[in-house]
């Protein structure tokens, strides 16, 4: 059964071309989206085949754009992202947490080329403004709040939090510019990330399937894509992509809408389907359904990973399986939140592992950097190495933590650098006071059967 959600008919026919400058900003929401915002920016968490930097990019081509991020994660950002900055007066600040949807980055393009100064609010929650002046909003701002603990400082608490957000919409508050309510929703908590993937994959693959050539009926390819002719490609759902360079092995089935990124390899008798979006230099094999691959993740065996989210760098041994399903077909909580949703798999933070025949319950969440060995029936706190079917949950070490990135990296044909290994210092930092919560303690990995 098809249960995408579509949010609308994707209409996108121009792109903008003026020169404005553009500045994402981080606020201290992302507390509320960890672990997806521990290892990066909220701008740069992959849904619906693009990151919020990613849309921008598509939808103003010609303007320069610049971030304000967490000091801890600069480093990293700009090796991704280039700051651009060519000195124009007319500024468009936006909230990094705005989910990356093509359709509504286009109706505010609209709403700038109007070229009046206003606040944008969704929800009641400021998340952008527009100002003809250049400096009547000094940039980069000083740091708005410190490093918190990896859930937050209200720990298990998701409100919303307007009025709370930060320093960047405290000053366009105070702006008093006409506020424009848009139809632009922001990532509010981690699992939607899945939700909202589900919501604008296709309406975004109709827009930017513009950018390859076209094999099938909706079906399209980048350069030196290798495809079988053992393989079944069903766009009826929805337009399928995949990017430069992938590989599909023989007696796959594909299902759209799906996008695929560059470099990855799709193993045999793999399913793709409900709308499913991968990242770059990925290995996807089994089983996948409605799921999200950040990047450079590797799900390389069979096993089942459904209506959940890969961070980067993570490995699943083979026969690793999320439920998404409870058996009573109630609704999924996470962090003993209301999810609304019956379909909620997990979301595993970066650098993760899981051991072979790892089976997770549905709506439990992985931090950064752990190691999963036998059933995991609760969330795992970042840089534990949990063993718990046999008797034993310890911190996993930051020295092997290091060893490990660089082994994984260079399999990807990338050198682990100074940057990489100091942000697993940061967020090994940044998570001290959860594994002390939990009572996760330095010690040794035993396996008591």
């Amino acid at each position: 059964m098809n249960r995408i959600i579509k949010r609308g008919v994707c209409n996108l026919k121009f792109k903008i071309n003026l020169t404005m400058k553009i500045i994402l900003y981080e606020n201290n929401q992302v507390e509320k989206l960890y672990p997806l915002t521990l290892t990066r920016p909220s701008f740069d968490i992959f849904c619906g085949a693009l990151t919020l930097f990613g849309a921008i990019e598509k939808i103003f081509p010609d303007c320069s754009i610049d971030y304000e991020v967490r000091d801890y994660l600069l480093a990293t950002t700009e090796r991704k992202y280039l700051r651009k900055d060519a000195g124009e007066s007319e500024t468009l600040f936006l909230d990094g947490s705005l989910i990356p949807s093509l359709e509504a980055a286009g109706e505010l393009a609209k709403l700038v080329l109007a070229g009046k100064e206003a606040v944008f609010k969704s929800g009641g929650r400021v998340v952008g403004g527009f100002c003809l002046s250049d400096g009547v909003i000094p940039f980069p701002l000083t740091s708005d709040y410190p490093l918190a603990s990896a859930r937050g400082s209200s720990d298990k608490s998701f409100g919303a939090g307007a009025g709370s957000e930060g320093a960047m919409e405290d000053r366009l508050n105070e702006l008093n510019l006409p506020a424009i309510e848009i139809d632009w929703p922001v990532f509010n908590y981690p699992w939607e990330v899945i939700t909202f993937n589900q919501e604008i994959l296709a309406d975004n693959l109709a827009h930017l399937k513009k950018y390859y050539k076209e094999i099938k009926p909706d079906v399209y390819v980048g350069r030196e894509v290798i495809l079988p002719p053992q393989i079944v490609l069903n766009s009826s759902h929805g337009p399928i992509i995949i990017d430069e360079g992938s590989r599909v092995l023989p007696f796959c089935h594909l299902v759209g809408p799906l996008y695929i990124g560059k470099n990855c390899l799709i193993r045999e008798f793999t399913v793709l389907k409900y709308g499913c979006c991968l990242g770059p230099v990925c290995k996807a094999g089994g089983e996948i359904e409605a799921s999200i691959f950040q990047g450079y993740g590797n799900k390389n065996h069979h096993g089942f990973f459904g209506y959940s989210y890969l961070g980067e760098w993570v490995n699943l041994g083979a026969g690793t399986t999320t439920s998404n399903l409870k058996n009573s077909y109630g609704l999924i909580k996470v962090f003993g939140a209301d999810t609304g949703q019956q379909f909620l798999g997990s979301i595993i933070g970066d650098y993760s592992r899981t051991a072979v025949n790892t089976p997770i319950y549905a709506g439990k969440v992985i931090g950064a950097s752990s190691h999963l060995y036998g059933t995991v029936v609760k969330d795992i706190p970042s840089f534990t190495a949990y063993a718990a079917s046999f008797g034993c949950a310890v911190e996993f070490d930051l020295a092997e933590a290091i060893k490990i990135q660089k082994i994984i990296m260079a399999r990807r044909n990338f050198e682990a650098s100074e940057i990489d290994r100091q942000l697993l210092k940061d967020v090994f930092a940044l998570t001290q006071a959860e594994r002390e919560k939990m009572n996760i303690k330095p010690g040794k990995l035993e396996f008591k059967i």
